[in-house]
């Protein structure tokens, strides 16, 4: 019994010395993003017109129309590449792609404005 207990005591000293002796992993890293988080951008319409159209938008950035006013209004590209109802109290969120868009709205047409995106 003595003898086993010895040989059990050597077993397990010798496995930790195994485990002491193993050198730590390196915890793998991300590598940083070459692309930026995209941002959100957002176009409030009211008062039968858009809001400030925003600077510095790139594509992949999230554009928000945000209509506060008591009309439905559209934000429509006149090169086909979006049409948004946006009804009172809508919310709306698109992804940008690159180019210069002029946006009108669909029931008024006095509403224009320019959209660049890099």
């Amino acid at each position: 019994m003595r003898c086993t207990l010895m040989v059990f005591a050597s077993l397990l000293a010798m496995s930790g010395l195994a485990v002491a002796a193993t050198p730590p992993t390196k915890n793998p890293t991300t590598a940083p993003s070459a692309t930026p988080a995209p941002q959100v951008h957002v176009i409030v319409v009211d008062t039968m017109q858009y809001g400030p159209m925003p600077t510095g938008v790139r594509a992949g950035d999230i554009i928000e129309w945000v209509n506060r006013g008591i009309l439905e209004h559209t934000a429509t590209a006149r090169d086909g590449r979006f049409d948004i109802d946006l009804k009172p109290g809508a919310t709306v969120r698109m992804k940008a792609t690159a180019g210069t868009v002029e946006v009108y709205c669909k029931f008024h047409p006095t509403m224009v404005a320019t959209l660049v995106v890099k």
